[in-house]
């Protein structure tokens, strides 16, 4: 093999692997089949089952098409391989190999019309929702009450929705769980489901970011007879987000060590520094936080670094505004206002009040006793 012909094929199959696992900048650019098909497909926000029913159809298809494309761009980019193959195996041999390089094509074309008949009521996520369907599964079309269902419930604001890669992409509804890939949507109810932590995963990730290193592997599994078992992978902060949403508790059999998130861990040393400070006494009534509304403003910023020897008072400000946020609110704040690059910076710097902007710092915030 000449070195030209490496690099051809080392070409197209950098470019099949665009193709398959999209990066980002091809999806904004809206290079996708998703989005070239996008009339054809329908809208996922308001038929979101038979969206993704005919998008497995059509990107198995148009994968399936890659394998003679090679064949293809090989007899147009390398017309001495096609007299080579004639000449030293068989006359026939690159019409032969051009038409097994076709039969992947045939074989998908071939499911998808066996799919498509009758309203797709073969498709595989047609099967899961026949399941669960009122009148049993013998019911050829109760899939669609269900599909109903499912669309509904999508539409919603309030699921929980994370994309793992270009290609996988994990949302969990009031009643449902589904997992999407490139070739099948897995689908189960959430009162049948059981979710068991696997094992967790640390990931590189750069120095300066402040997102979560450690990636979690969950198994999914139901109750109901029928129903396959699949995977998911969420990060930290995904998994107490889908913790949220989901209806029966995830099991931890493994006793595998969830870490917390960034805010977390500041959260929780910016509580333990101000529980180290002095705390004030007020009179009269404390509003609620105008943060959360859900708990009494229970801090005052009181400049006292300033006092202090060491000068670290530098760059503070009296504030004299009346405790309007909790602890909580205020210490999210904070970290808001700092350097996300630089997460180690963050206990030894300043903010500004949220209300007159006066600088602070967390030997400035007290506990209202």
């Amino acid at each position: 093999m000449t070195p030209e012909l490496w690099c051809y094929s080392l070409l197209y199959w950098l470019f099949a692997l665009v193709v398959i696992f999209p990066p980002d900048e091809l999806v904004s650019a809206g290079l996708t089949i998703e989005v070239l098909l996008g009339s054809w497909l329908g809208s996922q926000t308001f038929g979101f089952v038979q969206y993704h029913i005919r998008r497995t159809a059509a990107t198995l298809l148009f994968h399936t098409f890659l394998i003679p494309g090679y064949i293809l761009m090989l007899a147009k980019t390398q017309p001495w391989l096609i007299d080579w193959l004639e000449m030293e195996v068989h006359s026939s041999a690159a019409l032969v190999i051009l038409i097994v390089s076709f039969l992947p094509v045939f074989g998908a074309a071939l499911l998808v019309c066996y799919w498509w008949q009758y309203n797709w009521r073969h498709h595989p996520l047609s099967q899961s929702l026949r399941l669960y369907a009122a009148d049993g599964p013998t019911s050829l079309n109760s899939w669609l009450t269900v599909a109903s269902n499912v669309n509904n419930e999508f539409r919603r604001i309030d699921k929980f929705s994370t994309k793992a890669n270009s290609v996988c992409r994990v949302v969990a509804t009031d009643s449902w769980l589904v997992k999407i890939t490139a070739y099948r949507v897995s689908l189960l109810h959430q009162r049948d489901a059981v979710l068991s932590l696997e094992g967790s995963v640390d990931i590189s990730l750069p120095y300066n970011s402040t997102f979560d290193s450690q990636q979690l592997n969950i198994k999914v599994t139901s109750i109901k007879n029928g129903v396959p078992s699949f995977w998911i992978k969420l990060t930290a902060l995904e998994y107490k987000e889908l913790e949220r949403k989901i209806v029966n508790p995830i099991v931890n059999a493994r006793q595998v060590v969830v870490q917390q998130s960034l805010s977390d861990r500041f959260l929780a040393a910016f509580m333990e520094t101000v529980n180290l400070n002095p705390k004030v006494a007020l009179l009269g009534d404390i509003d609620m936080c105008i943060g959360c509304m859900e708990t009494v403003a229970n801090v005052k910023l009181q400049r006292r670094c300033g006092s202090l020897q060491d000068g670290s008072g530098e760059g503070c400000v009296m504030c004299y505004c009346r405790p309007m946020w909790c602890l909580s609110c205020l210490s999210k704040w904070f970290a808001a206002r700092q350097d996300q690059n630089h997460p180690e910076t963050w206990l030894s710097s300043r903010a500004p009040c949220p209300t007159c902007r006066s600088n602070f710092c967390l030997l400035d915030v007290c506990m209202i006793l």
